[in-house]
């Protein structure tokens, strides 16, 4: 237990000083919110979640960001007589690489952190805590000059 608390720590450690590194050197920065389905795998019940986070970053060059993600999900299904409530926390420190063109931003992330994943059949809870890891790709399309939609 006490290395999923560090873990934890360190990301939100992590994501505080990135939203602070702006003010400090004048990079550029940006913030977020997610909002998006999961799909739990068939070791977890197979249901599908709702998904919400929240994303700061500070750009190092232009071409690289490091941004501090958490987020949120949690399903919830009838599996006999049984209602299975799945909710699964995530906090990561991604690495995201661009290119632009023109308004549109293409990326790809890697990304490494910690995930709980609690599970209550019942009057019973389970949980577990592990290592994270994510690798994805995607684009922003800005709108405005300070203000894009992101797909993932």
């Amino acid at each position: 237990m006490f290395v999923h608390a560090n873990v934890f720590i360190l990301t939100a450690a992590m994501t505080l000083i990135l939203v602070a590194i702006p003010a400090l050197g004048q990079h550029p920065a940006e913030i977020g919110v997610d909002v998006g389905w999961t799909g739990l795998g068939d070791d977890v019940g197979n249901a599908n979640a709702w998904r919400v986070g929240f994303r700061a970053g500070v750009y190092l060059r232009r071409w690289i960001e490091i941004e501090g993600q958490v987020t949120g999900a949690r399903a919830s299904e009838g599996v006999g007589n049984v209602d299975l409530d799945t909710t699964l926390l995530t906090a990561l420190v991604n690495g995201v690489f661009s290119v632009r063109h023109k308004n549109w931003f293409p990326y790809a992330l890697v990304g490494f952190g910690g995930a709980n994943l609690q599970v209550s059949p019942g009057i019973s809870s389970f949980s577990d805590f592990a290592q994270a890891w994510q690798v994805g790709g995607g684009s922003r399309f800005f709108v405005s000059k300070n203000a894009a939609l992101r797909g993932e």
